[in-house]
């Protein structure tokens, strides 16, 4: 499975390049028009002989030409950049675009409750960081993943979608939806937004220049130089608009073009993760009966139509569809399917399964994910939802060595919020009782909920568990993938700066430093001296390296300082080093439950596709 992401992330990423290439062609096109337009427009150029095609190259205005494509091309690039900007938030930017609001993990809905521990289910499945929720006030059955990277995304949702879905089908469409996480489309589809708006913006100054015309326009009869600049203003206005639509044509092609592939991708994909192919294709037949399809009504809707489930604005030609015909989807998923929708559903049904594990306890179509997903302590999970219990998990997590457990607790008193010590007291026993990878599990889980912390809190937060993993004056691998994965996902919520929105790194020269100090740490993991360098050894032979490179000492600072380099790695490199750390640890034929606990926090923090190997006896 995982070398499936990483090829699917290796084509998103080429489907970028793809689209900018596409979005150069449309800029230069509408350069021309917007010139011959302008040239015209303002009696610069005969109407007949441009027509005729007697227009010579010396005959040109080309200063006039040169001033134009300046304007043009500086406007297109600055509402690219404005845009950009807009969305540097990531996808709760987005979600809030189109009339989200997050639900609340203390929601009392059970609708809403059910959609959380599905949304949960399905990022433990993936083994990605548990996403924040937003709620859509839609009638149509729809969904999105948004955002730069699985650290950064959110899930949307409509209230439709949480209504007329049963549990397995609202399952099927969250699958599809963090298969677009992982398959590597939400950087390129908010690139495509930037870059589309860029493409409409001229339709855009023909509207403001047509209302700013018409000012000019009622001047009209005071001279005829005046009657003949207004009408100029006023025909390149016009033209303008007739671009701006043009524009327009060209940028629902590229959008349609590039999405409709990873629709199938993605449903195909959804499977994999809910280990259910009927949910997803129950969603489908439901969409086909639903009366609302999956239309969406905010304004913003087309802008963003490539991010949704299924189609959000109706399209008058099949090639401006971003996503393939329903009865198609469904074909793909149940060959045999008969061609009938279910009957519409007339009143919502109050799910009777409010919590993950009540689902998990009663035996579905979805047993084998169930089972691979273990129950956890209601304690904890419901813990991991809230602000306060949630600092606590991860300062449990952190108090692994006895002999300085004391003054770890002291630092949380002194340092921590009021309350977080009484919090760690009751909840450390049941932390502590979890095997190592259940415990990422729960940091997994925890992600939403410190989120929501004030900034300063977190900031505060963050100091104590810096202070925590010092205290014992060795720093393990462990404790620096948790203070790196909170870093990485938490800390970028607060600081958009911070993200990784690029994944352009294809030289292995650019990240063979932070690779081997991170190759090294995973090697020592493996407990004796000959077994190390077993470890090492072969990770070194995975990579294509001499045997003789020497193994470097630990440096977490540079490791920290270099990591976004290795997020930023190209997917293909990404899985060249991911594929080194995997032998590394298989070296001995074996793999510990604290070894699947380290390459599952790997995992989640360098964006990889991971699935567990049985452990050892």
């Amino acid at each position: 499975m995982a070398s499936n992401f990483f090829s699917q992330q290796d084509l998103a990423r080429r489907n970028t390049r793809i689209l900018i290439t596409l979005f150069s062609l449309a800029v230069v096109l509408l350069l021309v028009l917007t010139n011959a337009l302008v040239l015209i427009g303002l009696g610069l150029v005969d109407v007949q002989s441009a027509s005729s095609g007697t227009v010579s190259g010396q005959g040109l205005p080309w200063q006039m030409v040169f001033f134009t494509s300046v304007i043009v091309i500086t406007a297109v690039s600055i509402a690219v950049l404005v845009k950009w900007q807009q969305l540097k938030g990531g996808g709760k930017v987005v979600a809030t675009s189109l009339g989200g609001s997050r639900i609340d993990a203390a929601s009392k809905d059970p609708l809403e409750r059910r959609l959380l521990n599905v949304v949960e289910e399905m990022a433990i499945a993936a083994n990605v960081p548990v996403p924040p929720v937003y709620l859509l006030p839609e009638r149509g059955i729809n969904a999105f993943a948004a955002g730069y990277s699985p650290g950064d995304a959110v899930i949307g949702v409509t209230r439709g979608c949480i209504e007329q879905l049963n549990r397995d089908e609202l399952q099927g469409v969250v699958a599809h939806e963090f298969s677009h996480i992982l398959n590597g489309d939400m950087r390129m589809n908010i690139r495509m937004i930037a870059i589309l708006n860029g493409i409409l913006f001229l339709g855009h100054i023909g509207y403001y220049m047509l209302r700013s015309s018409r000012t000019t326009s009622r001047s009209i009869g005071r001279s005829s130089n005046k009657n003949n600049n207004a009408g100029g203003i006023l025909a390149i206005a016009l033209g303008l608009i007739v671009i701006g639509y043009l524009g327009s044509f060209f940028g629902n092609l590229i959008k349609a073009a590039v999405s409709r592939q990873r629709e199938y991708l993605a449903d195909a994909s959804a499977v994999q993760f809910s280990r259910n192919p009927r949910g997803i294709a129950g969603a489908l037949k439901r969409i086909g009966a639903h009366s609302a399809g999956t239309r969406i009504n905010n304004e913003n809707a087309d802008e963003n139509s490539h991010l949704f489930f299924g189609e959000a604005i109706a399209s008058w030609a099949s090639i401006f569809a971003t996503h393939p015909p329903l009865a198609q989807r469904i074909k793909r998923l149940e060959p045999h399917w008969n061609g009938k929708f279910p009957s519409p559903i007339s009143q919502v049904a109050t799910p009777a399964d409010s919590t993950a594990e009540t689902a998990a306890a009663r035996p579905t179509s979805k047993e084998k994910l169930q089972q691979a997903l273990a129950v956890l302590p209601m304690l904890l999970v419901q813990s991991s939802r809230q602000p306060l219990p949630a600092q606590a998990i991860v300062c449990a997590m952190l108090l692994q060595h006895p002999e300085f457990e004391a003054v770890q607790l002291q630092l949380i008193k002194n340092q921590g919020p009021d309350n977080l010590l009484q919090q760690v007291d009751q909840l450390l026993d049941a932390v502590q009782a979890l095997s190592l990878p259940k415990q990422v599990e729960l940091l997994q889980r925890s992600v939403p909920a410190l989120k929501e912390l004030p900034p300063a809190q977190f900031q505060q937060f963050e100091q104590l568990i810096l202070a925590l993993t010092a205290a014992d004056q060795q720093l393990s691998l462990l404790e620096w993938v948790v203070l790196s994965f909170i870093d990485h996902t938490v800390a970028s919520h607060f600081s958009p700066k911070s993200q990784v929105r690029n994944a352009s790194i294809t030289d292995f020269s650019e990240v063979a430093k932070p690779t081997l100090q991170l190759l090294s740490a995973v090697a020592d993991t493996a407990g004796a001296p000959a077994a190390c360098q077993q470890a090492w050894q072969a990770g070194l032979t995975n990579l294509g390296l001499s045997n003789d490179t020497p193994k470097p000492d630990h440096d977490w600072s540079m490791l920290s300082s270099h990591l976004n380099n290795l997020l930023g790695s190209a997917p293909l490199l990404k899985q060249h080093i991911w594929q080194a750390l995997l032998a590394a640890v298989a070296a001995d034929e074996q793999q510990t439950e604290t070894e699947q606990a380290l390459l599952r926090a790997l995992a989640l923090l360098l964006e990889m596709p991971w699935q567990p190997a049985p452990l050892a006896n």
